[in-house]
Parts: structure tokens; C-alpha cells; sequence
């Protein structure tokens, strides 16, 4: 026997292939580009742009995370500077957990955090009269308390920075996603 075995090529085998090649390039137009033109035509950087994200939509308690959350997404969505002419409106509903998985057991105090935030969102008309696209986003940040007050004040303050970076990153991939599938 040779070490030079050339595998037989059967009229099956080929058949087989050119099966594969062919589903798979039938299958390529049933993609479309994300930041390509939408379904519609239009240009999807200028669609996100026209999305409006309103102040004081959070309970106070949550306010500087709005903050931190709402200029995430006015950067996501228009990173250009240019103040656009609206369409849309995107409305916000907060909720935050904090965890503190690991205590100190000679004194109770709490050695790390996790927060842990939901946010859902409506993308609809800017009147509010019909919805455009509804979802839900997730994330967790931890972090490590100190026995210092401020620091981990400040800690607390980075975990919510963090948490708000992904929320407006997974918002505008899913914002996105639906409107350039929109007709």
C-alpha cells in the first residue's frame, strides 16, 4: 500500500458537494447587511439618527444611570454630532439589583457586588401612536467594595457605567436589526 492514497471521487460524492455549495449560495441572499440600506431604501445611520431618547424616564433613585444610559444612546445612535429631525421616540423602563454574593464573617460587611440591570425599551412613532420594535436587554457588572466609603462609591459608580455602555450597545444592535428588516 502507498502512502499516496488518492481518495476515489464517486459520481455520489460529487453530487453530494455540489448539493452543499448550492444550499449555501442560495441561502447568502437571504442576508442583508446591518448597516447597509434598510428594506425601505433609506440610509439605516440616518433612520437611527431620528431616533428621539427622552429625559426623566427612570425613577430618581435611578437618575445617574439615566444619565450615564441616555448618553450612551444619543452617542449610539447619532455619533455624528449632527442634530437630526426626529421620528421616533425611544421609551425606557429601568430596573436594578444589587447582589453581594461573598460577606467578610468576622465583619459582615460585603467584600464585592454585582449589579445586576434590565432594560426595556419601545421604539415607536414619534406621537406614540404605533411601535415600531419592543425588547429587552440584560447586564451584570461586579465589583469590589472597599472599606473606604468613596471608594466604593466610585466602584458602585463604574459597575453602572459599565452596565450602561452594554445596555446602549445591546439596544442599538437590536434597534438596528429591526429597522433595517422594516419595509
Amino acid at each position: 500500500m502507498s502512502s499516496f492514497n488518492v481518495p476515489s471521487f464517486s459520481p455520489r460524492r460529487v453530487a453530494r458537494v455540489v448539493a452543499v455549495a448550492a444550499m449555501a449560495l442560495g441561502l447568502t441572499a437571504c442576508f442583508r447587511p446591518l448597516h447597509g440600506p434598510t428594506a425601505s431604501g433609506e440610509n439605516l445611520q440616518a433612520v437611527m439618527a431620528s431616533i428621539d431618547v427622552p429625559e426623566n424616564q427612570f425613577p430618581d433613585q435611578y437618575a445617574q444611570v439615566e444619565h450615564y444610559l441616555r448618553s450612551e444612546l444619543i452617542f449610539n445612535l447619532n455619533g455624528s454630532g449632527v442634530p437630526a429631525p426626529k421620528k421616533y421616540k425611544l421609551t425606557l423602563a429601568y430596573t436594578q439589583a444589587l447582589a453581594t454574593p461573598i460577606v467578610d464573617s468576622v465583619s459582615g460587611r460585603a467584600l464585592s457586588a454585582t449589579v445586576s440591570s434590565t432594560l426595556r425599551y419601545t421604539l415607536t412613532t414619534l406621537d406614540g401612536s404605533r411601535a415600531i420594535t419592543t425588547g429587552t436587554a440584560y447586564s451584570n457588572a461586579t465589583y469590589d467594595r472597599f472599606e473606604q466609603r468613596f471608594a466604593s462609591i466610585r466602584a458602585n459608580r463604574d459597575a453602572q457605567i459599565r452596565v450602561s455602555k452594554d445596555l446602549a450597545d445591546q439596544v442599538r444592535t437590536q434597534i438596528a436589526a429591526a429597522l433595517a428588516t422594516r419595509g
